[in-house]
């Protein structure tokens, strides 16, 4: 049986899911059932969108399938939106940088994590055509983060459990914080 919309939950799932944390097998055309490459990176689009984010995975809103979108900030590459089917890592920098990132699968966590500065890439497009290419910076930090995702790897297993426990507590004060606010308004 194929995908269907109504099989989309349109909501992050748990961080806990099983889904979240399983690498997914390559994806076949055969899984989409009625529905197009291009279905399911509009609703991709449209929950990034929504939830404010550079990338997001299809196993994030309960998709089994090895995809996902990244891009879309008009500061980085100029908004451009790639969509990315059975991702690959060719090749990495060895010269390696640390910057705080984000998941939506978390929300308000922000982790210091160390990637690769540079990577070379391989995926297919929505019109099936492979695509090649060396992403850098925040792009290349994004494709990888956004590669984990099909890995199981969640971005939370990249950091110490000391780490994890102090951004956490840093998390429970920001949401504190803005609910507090809220109630305020």
């Amino acid at each position: 049986m194929g995908w269907t919309r109504k099989m989309t939950k349109h909501f992050l799932v748990d961080p806990k899911a099983e889904i979240v944390n399983t690498k997914l097998p390559l994806f076949t055309d055969n899984l989409l059932g009625d529905d197009s490459r291009k279905d399911i990176t509009n609703a991709l689009e449209k929950e990034m969108t929504k939830y404010g984010g550079i990338g997001l995975s299809a196993n994030q809103i309960g998709l089994p399938f090895r995809m996902f979108v990244m891009g879309g900030h008009p500061q980085i590459e100029e908004g451009k939106v790639r969509q990315c089917w059975n991702p690959e890592i060719l090749e990495a920098s060895e010269e390696m940088v640390e910057l705080k990132e984000g998941c939506l699968t978390f929300p308000f966590l922000f982790l210091p994590i160390v990637r690769p500065k540079w990577v070379k890439v391989k995926y297919e497009n929505d019109d099936k055509e492979s695509v090649e290419e060396y992403l850098h910076d925040m792009s290349a930090r994004v494709f990888q983060h956004e590669y984990d995702h099909m890995e199981g790897i969640v971005f939370t297993s990249l950091v110490s459990k000391e780490k994890l426990k102090y951004y956490e507590k840093k998390r429970r004060k920001t949401i504190k914080n803005a609910t507090r606010n809220k109630s305020r308004t």
